[in-house]
């Protein structure tokens, strides 16, 4: 290998090379180069350990890149699998890792998940540190489908056409139901096995681009084994993947959450149509969707539905949605698509009204009765005592064993969906609302059912119920049960907005994330309404606000480009959040009007915490085809004179900008010539401070000089137009003038050097920095 060629390896190579074989290279190099040392007979070397640099390794990451660098990484190809190897030996030395991300859609060799297994073993203290793993899965879809994931969503051609939708899922009865399959050999599978069911408890979890049910069967494994300590859960379901039976949330008689019987996914025999869908799954082994009805049960019921008894209040409410909010929001029928455009399960019939809908959410969680001749398979016996799962090490207790029902609930802090059709019952009853502080939920079907199901769920009460006199019923202080602080969602609807408003505490959400993106389905929530529900009542708390309401971008399907004129912010509301009511701001993303430009400039003092600002569209200005580094500019014009302005990043269109600040010129020392060097350079894609960068930071200011140079030149000019001929001159006089000139001149640049300077602000074109400043991420609308 010549040297041209030992370049093309890359830097991950090498640490991996390093971390897996130390350096007994250079060790063996030392002892050579000793004068002692006798080359005719070498003395046989000492075997020398490792090196121990692998357990100062707290973080290993693998993020994603372009198409065609990370498609050299797949897993079905050589060079794919010596990458996984050499992670595997990296990572089983990593002693003290606590978080592995492999964002890089390649595929993870299950040689990994078995090294970050065994990390626990190699540890002094015999415990694993590991908390987090985050893993992006590859592209697994095959020409040839499957015959048993690969039929589309409801409508299903295997069920009728007056099939209903139930809070688990879409009901199916007769042909409909699932076969049972043989179980598959480990060669005819199209997954890795082991994967994550032989991680330890983990603090959170994140799985992207979901194709295979396997997964999730997987996935439902650590987390009962996380139950108590898990507080983040990220999914993300493939987009080719969404049509799969094993993504849609099925309901019926002979339905099942897992099996319990299968050692390994492929020996499950109960189908890929699931009992709740994806949450079904993996909240198999810690919430039981179908529980008898005990007495203890059924004395919770009237707590869970306690918020519906609650008359007046929903009455109140409602009324107070005629006013602002579309009439929709109280005597809707509930179809099936929920607004939703992206999944054909849209198509499904209407089945009744929202209350209707809701109520299941309760009264199927309490009493919802074992269905049919498939109950024996929910069961079998649990395995809550073999938290240490191994390939086929897990074992069973026998199934004529009574398995207790499964009541738990995820307390988490984070959960964030993608493209998961949810199933009402499972989101309202196998969570813990009342401790999750972020959501995100992203081209979901059904998430107009869920915040209609909450709000009821979780409508506020008065704080003490007994003693209140009648008269200061209305002045009460109420008591909320959620402690919601971030939420994300590309689907916004009136029930969204009033969920917000009605369940949250004044001035408490403090992350705003909408995006309404949908082409069909209900009437969206204006813009107006997302002002006067959420970011009025929000104003205090209220810390990165993005409004977008962009079309989604699918492929080849041409985009609506006017659809973001809907959540233009008007005068008014630019007017309100800048005028300091929200103190707390520090990241926005808006669209506004030109006619409103000048007025948000002058306005730009009273946000001087604002440290990041996207402005996504710009409409009606005057020049068609704007030059978004003009106006960013002009917004540094306005920090020039206000210096307290603490703007950094600002995105305008579909460019980003950096502000940035120059050092004194009397600091610097630096040449003087250096002033108007790259003053108007743009450094396209770049993310560090340049060379270039740090000659500017030197320079004075380019106003002074400009003017003092303009000024001698003027009277320079006003000497030439004497009448004295150039050749009457005498030679002395010409060179003490020139002289003199040259001192005027040196006199000039001292007096700018020396004189009072102020740090001089100059304009870098950057990429959206995504992994700093949130609202550049949350534009793209995805995990």
């Amino acid at each position: 290998m010549n040297t041209s060629d030992s370049k093309s390896v890359d830097a991950l190579t090498y640490g991996l090379s390093t971390i897996c074989l130390g350096s007994s290279f250079a060790h063996r190099m030392r002892k050579m180069l000793e004068p002692t040392y006798n080359m005719a007979s070498p003395v046989p070397f000492k075997r020398r350990p490792k090196n121990d640099y692998a357990k100062y390794t707290r973080k290993f990451s693998l993020g994603n890149g372009p198409t065609d660098w990370v498609a050299e990484y797949m897993i079905s190809k050589e060079s794919g699998k010596m990458l996984g190897t050499l992670v595997a030996l990296a990572v089983e030395k990593m002693v003290n890792l606590e978080a592995f991300v492999w964002d890089m859609p390649t595929g993870v060799l299950s040689d990994i998940f078995m090294a970050l297994a065994s990390i626990s073993e190699h540890s002094p203290d015999g415990e694993s540190k590991l908390e987090k793993v985050w893993v992006r899965w590859h592209d697994n879809y095959e020409g040839t489908t499957s015959s048993t994931s690969s039929s589309p969503a409801p409508p299903h051609p295997a069920t009728s056409a007056n099939n209903n939708a139930t809070a688990i899922g879409y009901l199916i009865t007769g042909p409909g139901l699932p076969r049972a399959r043989p179980a598959l050999p480990y060669a005819e599978t199209r997954v890795e096995f082991p994967t994550f069911c032989v991680l330890p408890p983990l603090k959170s979890l994140t799985v992207l681009d979901i194709d295979e049910l396997a997964y999730l069967d997987e996935m439902a494994m650590v987390i009962e084994r996380s139950k108590v300590r898990l507080q983040e859960l990220r999914v993300g379901i493939s987009q080719k993947a969404v049509n799969k039976d094993f993504a849609q949330p099925w309901d019926g008689p002979d339905l099942h959450q897992i099996d319990r019987e299968a050692r390994w996914p492929g020996e499950s025999s109960i189908g890929d149509k699931r009992l709740g869908g994806v949450l079904g799954v993996l909240v198999g082994r810690v919430y039981d969707i179908r529980r008898k009805a005990s007495s203890r049960s059924r004395g919770k019921a009237p707590l869970l539905s306690a918020p519906t008894t609650q008359s007046s209040n929903d009455a109140s409410v409602d009324a107070d949605d005629t006013e602002t909010l579309p009439a929709q929001d109280t005597n809707e029928h509930v179809d099936v698509d929920a607004g939703q455009d992206a999944a054909p399960a849209d198509e499904a019939t209407e089945v009744g009204s929202e209350d209707q809908l809701v109520d299941q959410t309760t009264e199927e969680a309490v009493t919802y009765p074992e269905q049919g001749h498939g109950a024996s398979v929910e069961d079998r016996p649990s395995d809550e005592q073999q938290n240490t799962l191994v390939g086929n090490e897990h074992s069973y207790a026998s199934p004529r064993t009574p398995r207790k029902r499964l009541e738990g609930k995820l307390k988490l802090r984070t959960l964030e969906l993608e493209r998961v059709n949810l199933s009402i019952q499972v989101c309202i009853q196998a969570f813990d609302w009342t401790v999750l502080t972020n959501i995100t939920i992203l081209d979901c079907v059904q998430s107009e059912h869920l915040w209609k199901g909450l709000r009821r769920q979780f409508a506020p009460a008065p704080a003490s119920r007994l003693g209140s006199h009648a008269a200061n019923a209305s002045k009460q202080p109420m008591e909320y049960h959620l402690c919601l602080k971030s939420i994300h969602t590309d689907t916004v609807s009136s029930a969204l907005v009033s969920f917000l408003r009605d369940t949250l505490a004044p001035n408490s959400l403090e992350v705003l994330f909408l995006q309404d993106r949908r082409r069909v389905g209900p009437q969206p929530a204006t813009v107006e309404q997302v002002f006067k529900g959420v970011i009025k009542k929000h104003r205090s708390s209220l810390q990165k606000v993005l409004l977008d309401s962009s079309d989604r971008k699918n492929g080849n399907v041409p985009a609506d480009n006017s659809r973001w004129r809907n959540w233009v912010l008007s005068t008014d509301m630019l007017l309100y959040m800048t005028s300091g009511r929200m103190s707390n701001l520090r990241e926005l993303a808006i669209s506004l009007h030109y006619k409103d430009w000048h007025t948000f400039l002058q306005r730009l003092p009273n946000v001087p915490h604002l440290r990041s600002l996207n402005l996504q569209h710009v409409a009606e200005h005057i020049v068609g085809n704007f030059e978004p580094r003009e106006l960013a500019l002009q917004m540094v014009d306005i920090i020039t004179l206000r210096p307290e302005i603490q703007l950094c990043y600002v995105g305008i269109s579909t460019k980003c900008f950096e502000i940035l600040e120059s050092k004194p010129a009397e600091e610097s020392g630096g040449s003087i010539a250096s002033v108007t060097a790259d003053h108007h350079s743009v450094m396209a894609h770049d993310s560090g401070v340049d060379d270039e960068d740090d000659e500017d930071d030197n320079a004075g200011t380019d106003e002074e000089t400009a003017s003092q140079m303009d000024e001698e030149t003027s009277e320079e000019e006003d000497d030439d137009d004497d009448d004295t001929p150039a050749s009457a001159v005498d030679a002395d006089d010409t060179q003490s003038e020139v002289s003199a000139a040259q001192d005027s001149d040196d006199e000039s640049l001292r007096d700018a050097v020396f004189g009072p300077s102020r740090p001089r602000l100059r304009l870098r074109e950057i990429l959206f920095y995504d992994d700093k400043v949130a609202i550049f991420k949350a534009r793209h609308g995805r995990l």
